[in-house]
């Protein structure tokens, strides 16, 4: 008998499978958009897929994430807002609150408006 030998599956970059690794992150971890593209770009470039561009990745990853963003699977107004309030609870200042914000990729808008409201 000939062994069969078991094939590494290929990570194509189909935006199908983009959008399911995208949601399977988003139910585990409720990320920032800026978050999500970060996850999902590192996961492309660590699969070692010799025939896709960076470029092309990254397109793909903008349109799953601003997919995503129009279906309100994440949203950075509700993070900015519930991270906010979990880092008010713990006692964290409102400068610590923006650094954390800023670092996740939120906008500065969202962050603008959730600190006004917090105060």
């Amino acid at each position: 008998m000939i062994p069969i030998k078991n094939k590494k599956k290929n990570l194509e970059a189909t935006i199908d499978e983009m959008r399911n690794f995208a949601l399977n992150y988003v139910e585990k971890f409720a990320p920032s958009k800026q978050q999500l593209k970060t996850y999902l770009l590192k996961k492309y470039l660590r699969s070692k897929v010799d025939n896709v561009k960076k470029s092309n990745i990254s397109d793909l990853i903008e349109i799953v994430a601003e997919d995503l963003e129009k279906s309100k699977f994440i949203n950075d107004k509700f993070y900015s807002e519930t991270k906010a309030k979990s880092l008010i609870q713990r006692g964290s200042s409102i400068n610590k609150i923006r650094n954390y914000l800023i670092s996740k990729g939120v906008g500065e808008k969202y962050i603008k408006n959730t600190i006004e409201q917090k105060v």
